[in-house]
């Protein structure tokens, strides 16, 4: 049974110096004032890490995150660079790329998600109960860009929880081999050749989180839309829907409780690799990305989050997702199952940025995870 079968070493990952001191407070504001602006230069992380999976062999990688201020306004979020990339032994490779930047105190945020890679993935065919017969791989290699704008509705506002944005979505995805995959073998299959999606899209957000990267406290919500069409280059015709909604909550001393309820609905003929995808390193961890694909995903989880000492802390998880052609195809009784635990280690104190190291479980599954940030 081919299954993640993960040997990592995380280097550096609990041996990082303590390279960043907390400053002292001062009695007046002003000084207040001058230690939090000394205190926004930007930071640098950067670890390598090797892993080893059946699919890409020994994998040699290295991740990173730069987090900067694009002003002293006193509130402004902070904003980020994040970067990660491996090459194996058997010549895969996968690179990504995120800047996240907040401008105009808060009023306007910049995004962009770029992707670039060529490696083996797998295909268990479509629908919430599919066969693992061990044939599943295929190759393929892709390049992709999100590019996100969000602003208040009205700019003259001054609240930044409340922003609108625009997307524009492409992927270029093309299937290299089949190898012994029989499911791309079915000529009505959409996406069995690859292709290219590109769309535009409509955002709503409400954030009022007193930390984008370690919340105690407050909300994201997030509600998208986008629409894939040939007049910008599509092959493919369909529009996507996402619902975000996260609620966190500080229920003691250094103890957090993050919640979230997730749904993705696909509308027409979408590419099997565009399809809601159940698995991966943020929505039910444990399975595999997309073990399970269907038109329709909801999932929920919830994550319990504990600092324990120094820059360690500890988090146990667990969540419950379906997927489905139609809405009214789910049912309770075929809910899958998630649970795990993981690691925490504090990269930065100011602006509480953790290297995470997690391990999760699903039904006849499992799945070992390193990443920046948590998973929601």
């Amino acid at each position: 049974m081919k299954r993640l079968i993960t040997i990592t070493l995380l280097i550096l990952f609990f041996s990082l110096p303590e390279v960043f001191a907390s400053s002292g407070t001062d009695s007046t504001q002003a000084l207040e004032k001058i230690e939090i602006i000394k205190s926004r230069h930007g930071r640098i992380l950067v670890f390598p890490y090797v892993f080893y999976t059946p699919e890409t062999a020994l994998a040699f990688g290295v991740g990173g995150i730069v987090t900067f201020y694009t002003s002293e306004y006193w509130g402004l979020r902070p904003s980020k660079l994040s970067l990660s990339g491996y090459y194996s032994t058997n010549e895969q490779y996968k690179f990504t790329l995120t800047p996240q930047v907040y401008l105009m105190r808060n009023q306007l945020f910049l995004s962009m998600d770029l992707i670039y890679g060529y490696f083996v993935e797998r295909f268990y065919s479509i629908g919430n109960n599919t066969p693992d017969t061990g044939k599943e791989e295929y190759t393929a290699d892709s390049w992709g860009a999100t590019v996100t704008v969000q602003l208040p509705p009205l700019i003259i506002t001054k609240s930044t929880n409340n922003k609108i944005g625009l997307i524009f979505d492409f992927l270029d995805y093309r299937i290299d081999s089949f190898k012994d995959n029989p499911y791309l073998l079915n000529d009505k299959l959409p996406g069995r050749r690859g292709g290219v999606n590109s769309g535009l899209g409509l955002s709503w957000v409400w954030d009022n989180r007193d930390n984008i990267f370690y919340p105690a406290h407050g909300m994201f919500h997030q509600i998208t839309s986008i629409f894939y069409f040939k007049g910008i280059s599509s092959d493919y015709v369909f529009n996507r829907y996402k619902v975000d909604l996260r609620q966190y909550l500080a229920v003691a001393s250094s103890h957090i409780l993050a919640i979230q309820l997730f749904a993705s609905v696909i509308q027409n003929s979408v590419p099997f690799y565009s399809l809601s995808k159940l698995g991966g390193q943020q929505i039910m961890r444990g399975y595999y990305e997309g073990r399970y694909r269907d038109h329709n995903l909801l999932a929920g989880q919830v994550e319990y989050r504990i600092h324990l000492w120094h820059r360690f802390g500890i988090v146990a998880f667990g969540g419950l997702g379906e997927v489905a052609d139609k809405f009214r195809d789910f049912h309770l009784a075929a809910l899958k199952p998630s649970a795990g635990f993981g690691f925490r280690f504090l990269f930065s104190k100011e602006e509480k940025v953790n290297l995470r190291a997690d391990i999760g479980f699903g039904k006849n599954t499992n799945g070992i995870y390193f990443g920046i940030e948590e998973a929601f």
